[in-house]
């Protein structure tokens, strides 16, 4: 059973388990009802036929007491007008028959056993007459001192009871079956037009998520119950959502980190190479330095001492080519200490502009900091050899404030940084 209902639809299982325990109740009320009102309409065709014989019981009693004949049959006949008697049957004191009307008589045993019964009073029973079902009600009759002469029996065909309580049986499952199925429809519109519809539009949302519109959400509308089930399914997919963007903001970072230790390890292992190069490079370059100012001195032939100026001045270059790996590839062990900030800026402005370049230096408030001397300055001096290589017209300008931090800037009025090159800003070159 709960694999049939696991498999089955929502209409299927509201007509299962809601529609048809209502219309087994329903159909036990009016079986019940049915069963009262059949006792009800029987008992009252009895009391009618039990009505109409003591209606013309007195006529009967008084016609008999005069032994008028005619009188007695008229009294009879007109039971028949009144309602649908099946049998009328009037007999003296022995059982006789005096007067009968109907399709088939009483046998005189019949009557003489009802004679006996009257003793008690008057009564009725469903008997057979001849193999015909009747319900039979039976009064005795006396005389003008009281004793017992005679019997009235009224009769009314069984069949006839029995065809009002089918009517009556058929009228009513008739309508329990027209209400059964006014029910079932109005069951199955308001479950289409209430579950159904909303439901339908529902699945779809998960179908167009599902094809690839993420974006896509659910309407609220419909029932209480079918505008929570929309939102929860909006809400589950935000935070699908969200998780998704979560996952991918964790991605770039854990992207960005890997990129910074492989520069971490490049730089690394260019300070093993720097140093190498350093211990292989620095003494030759020294003897070469030192070999070209002796001979730079004795020669006296200026074609002679320019050649040698070139020498040295390729010499002094690789040895800042070498130092520079030095500075980019290992870390800073110098001693953190207080730097005056002036001093510092001055000396990267004596630096730069060795090498030919202008700065404009726009003194601050006197300012100290911590720090390292010469990774500053070697810091300072790249930033305005930039600035100056970007503005070889100038101006260049290097300024600083002080408030909770040291803020230094430089500026200089070159085009700006190519957004193509933005994100190798930090990038040694």
């Amino acid at each position: 059973m709960k694999r049939l209902f696991s498999s089955a639809s929502l209409r299927r299982v509201l007509l299962v388990r809601v529609a048809l325990p209502v219309l087994l109740i329903l159909a036990l009320i009016l079986s019940a009802g049915q069963a009262l009102v059949s006792h009800f309409i029987e008992e009252r065709m009895q009391r009618d036929l039990r009505l109409v014989a003591r209606a013309v019981y007195l006529p009967i009693s008084q016609a008999m007491a005069r032994n008028d004949l005619e009188q007695m049959q008229n009294n009879m006949a007109s039971l028949f007008g009144i309602t649908e008697v099946y049998g009328a049957y009037l007999f003296d004191a022995d059982g006789q028959p005096l007067i009968s009307f109907g399709v088939v008589n009483p046998t005189q045993a019949q009557a003489e056993d009802a004679l006996l019964k009257t003793l008690s009073g008057e009564f009725d029973q469903y008997e057979q007459i001849r193999g015909r079902d009747v319900y039979s009600f039976f009064m005795p009759m006396f005389d003008e001192v009281g004793q017992p002469n005679g019997l009235l029996q009224v009769t009314r065909r069984h069949s006839d009871i029995d065809q009002q309580l089918r009517r009556l049986a058929y009228g009513s499952w008739g309508g329990f079956l027209l209400t059964s199925l006014l029910i079932l429809g109005i069951l199955v519109l308001t479950h289409q037009r209430a579950i159904g519809k909303p439901l339908e539009r529902i699945l779809r949302s998960i179908q167009r998520v599902e094809a690839g519109e993420h974006h896509h959400r659910a309407a609220e509308e419909g029932p209480s119950e079918m505008r929570k089930l929309a939102s929860g399914l909006n809400g589950m997919l935000d935070a699908i959502q969200q998780a998704e963007a979560r996952e991918e903001q964790q991605r770039l970072e854990r992207e960005m980190i890997a990129e910074r230790l492989r520069q971490t390890e490049t730089l690394a292992a260019l300070g093993q190479l720097s140093a190498g190069v350093a211990h292989e490079l620095g003494a030759p370059l020294s003897v070469v330095d030192g070999r070209a100012s002796r001979l730079q001195r004795r020669l006296t032939d200026s074609k002679d001492v320019k050649e040698l100026e070139d020498i040295r001045h390729q010499t002094a270059r690789m040895t800042s080519i070498i130092q520079q790996l030095l500075s980019y590839g290992r870390s800073s062990r110098a001693k953190l200490r207080q730097l005056d900030l002036y001093a510092l800026v001055s000396r990267a402005e004596s630096l730069i502009e060795t090498e030919g370049f202008q700065v404009e230096l726009i003194p601050g408030e006197k300012a100290m900091l911590l720090g390292d001397s010469l990774s500053l300055e070697q810091a300072f001096v790249n930033l305005l050899r930039n600035a100056c290589q970007a503005c070889p017209e100038g101006p260049v300008k290097m300024h600083w404030s002080v408030d909770d931090q040291i803020h230094i800037i430089i500026e200089d009025a070159g085009p700006g940084i190519d957004p193509a090159i933005k994100e190798q800003l930090f990038e040694p070159l």
